[in-house]
């Protein structure tokens, strides 16, 4: 396995385990169970690149992610990126404009270094409520990254995760199952959320929500890339055992979506994940990337 390099965006993509050249992906959906082996691959390649890497704050569906980078490649690559007009292309409220070609316009917006262009795609993000805000959170973070890495003289780093993060922490899912019980008591709900918060708290990592439904519990976590996640949850889940053995050592853990209770329930069931709408397949990354040129090779 190869690290891309040179300028630009890195992805690292777990679903397949290689690295190319754009942007970084981590996807780890199609393990319902924690699987210590590719958490330790994870940790292996975090090394790669330092701390400081860009990660959108808000969720964002991860097929519009998708569709994102594939349009971007694919603008960015037309005659129409050439002398871009801020004036021309920068209102992105004109009523003559459709979504499409809107989406177009904050694609080119992102591809130009001029503080400009980021304070347009700023305000237009603003407007939780406008179907395009998602969109438009992903040509900003794009901004963002040229204008600084210009700035600074150093490649950016985009981890792009379904359920975002906040400054260098990615977000995640974990959801604990209970055992032998049909729910959990007072005292167990708290034991868990203590031994969590501390858990995290000592590897610089933070509890953001904890919620229980019958023998289920929901966690969002931020945590950094580099940390031995893997066994911070599995330490967390021993230290709350020695308070009645009431959790099942196996939990889940994604970073795709967030999770319903039937949704965990279904889940611990099958003891499988229906990941069809949430899979990345290769032949989109390497169409996003222009690695499906060099596989033709």
């Amino acid at each position: 396995m190869a690290a891309a390099s040179g300028n630009g965006h890195d992805l690292l993509s777990l679903c397949t385990l290689r690295i190319t050249q754009f942007f970084l992906q981590i996807c780890i959906l199609k393990h319902w169970l924690m699987n210590s082996e590719l958490f330790d691959k994870l940790r292996e390649l975090s090394g790669l690149f330092s701390d400081k890497f860009n990660v959108i704050d808000e969720p964002i569906d991860m097929k519009l992610q998708m569709a994102y980078f594939k349009r971007s490649k694919k603008i960015k690559s037309s005659p129409a990126a050439e002398n871009i007009d801020l004036e021309k292309i920068g209102d992105l409220h004109n009523p003559d404009l459709d979504a499409e070609q809107i989406k177009d316009n904050m694609i080119l917006l992102s591809s130009v270094d001029d503080p400009k262009a980021y304070r347009i795609l700023e305000e237009f993000s603003k407007d939780m409520e406008n179907p395009l805000h998602q969109w438009a959170l992903m040509a900003l973070q794009e901004s963002k990254m040229l204008i600084e890495g210009n700035l600074l003289d150093e490649r950016q780093i985009f981890v792009s995760t379904g359920l975002g993060g906040h400054g260098n922490l990615l977000r995640y899912f974990v959801a604990l199952i209970g055992n032998n019980i049909e729910e959990f008591m007072p005292y167990q709900q708290h034991v868990v959320q203590s031994e969590f918060e501390t858990a995290l708290k000592n590897n610089r990592s933070e509890l953001e929500r904890i919620e229980f439904q019958d023998k289920y519990a929901a966690l969002t976590v931020l945590m950094p890339l580099n940390v031995p996640f893997h066994q911070i949850l599995l330490d967390a889940v021993e230290e709350c055992n020695q308070y009645g053995d009431f959790l099942q050592s196996d939990f889940l853990v994604t970073n795709v979506k967030m999770l319903s209770f039937d949704e965990i329930r279904d889940i611990v069931k099958k003891k499988q994940l229906d990941i069809d709408d949430y899979d990345i397949e290769t032949d989109s990354i390497d169409e996003i990337t222009g690695n499906e040129d060099e596989n033709a090779e």
